[in-house]
């Protein structure tokens, strides 16, 4: 009998006192569900090659993302979506003109200024600021440009009828514009090498919009058409390195076996942590 009940407590003390050791419970110890714990962390490499972020700012930013996926794939793509067959347009593909643009209405309205915006605000909710920025101001840009090649604004009828002076307004606009770019390609030397490339042909696609604008503001309308195709080549140039980013995002988005590289630059520069 004190044999069996020595037995029974050594049982007991072997089993941690509670009827098992601790790390047989399911759920832990104190009870707390081990299941939804599991967390992955990125370095900063892999961080930056899927959200174009140096880092990640916080662990809940990092929740944020489990929750909600990676937006930055949809922003890309309605970006090429748009950029690729205007850039094709003004290269003057297949013998078209600017009136090619009238069927793309509703792409500048839906794919780039609706996709684009609701990829900038899903990237404002993670807390990724710069992609954030790059997207909405984008998205408003498409918007712009709908509403410029519109016929129920009939902007663009009123710039082929009225004279070369309303050429003007449209070219300071653009020139906005890349200024603003060249600024983001700036702020981007901490992400990827691609980024880079695709921000810097933006800006220049921008650029040479400008110029070709103001030599049409002059009458300059050869001059004004060769810069236009020159603007195409510099937004073809950035598609390209769309392309090759969206497939870099979609391989990681899956956990393909394999990756493309995208050239990290988040130790090219030391970042200001305070």
């Amino acid at each position: 009998m004190a044999s069996n009940e020595f037995d029974r407590k050594a049982a007991e003390a072997d089993n941690g006192g509670n009827g098992g050791p601790h790390f047989h419970q399911p759920n832990g110890a104190s009870g707390t569900d081990l299941s939804r714990q599991i967390s992955v962390t990125l370095t900063p490499e892999q961080f930056e090659s899927i959200y174009l972020q140096p880092s990640q700012k916080s662990r809940q930013q990092g929740q944020l993302i489990k929750a909600l996926g990676n937006p930055t794939c949809l922003g890309v793509m309605c970006f090429i979506f748009n950029l690729l067959p205007t850039s094709c347009i003004l290269m003057g593909f297949r013998g078209l003109s600017a009136s090619a643009q009238l069927p793309l209405v509703g792409v500048y309205y839906f794919v780039g200024g609706l996709g684009m915006t609701t990829a900038g605000v899903l990237e404002f909710i993670i807390g990724n600021t710069f992609p954030f920025v790059v997207f909405f101001t984008f998205g408003i840009f498409w918007l712009s440009l709908g509403a410029l090649v519109d016929p129920v604004h009939a902007v663009q009828m009123t710039l082929a009828t009225e004279g070369t002076d309303y050429y003007g307004g449209p070219a300071f606009y653009f020139l906005t514009w890349a200024i603003f770019v060249f600024m983001l390609t700036i702020a981007s030397l901490r992400t990827n090498a691609v980024l880079v490339w695709i921000l810097f042909f933006v800006a220049m696609t921008f650029v040479l919009l400008a110029a070709a604008y103001f030599r049409l503001a002059e009458a300059q309308m050869a001059a004004g058409s060769n810069l236009l195709i020159g603007a195409g080549a510099m937004g073809f140039s950035a598609c390209m390195g769309g392309l090759y980013l969206e497939m870099s995002l979609l391989l990681a988005s899956t956990e393909f076996p394999f990756g493309l590289p995208v050239g990290d630059l988040s130790g090219f520069l030391r970042g200001n942590k305070a």
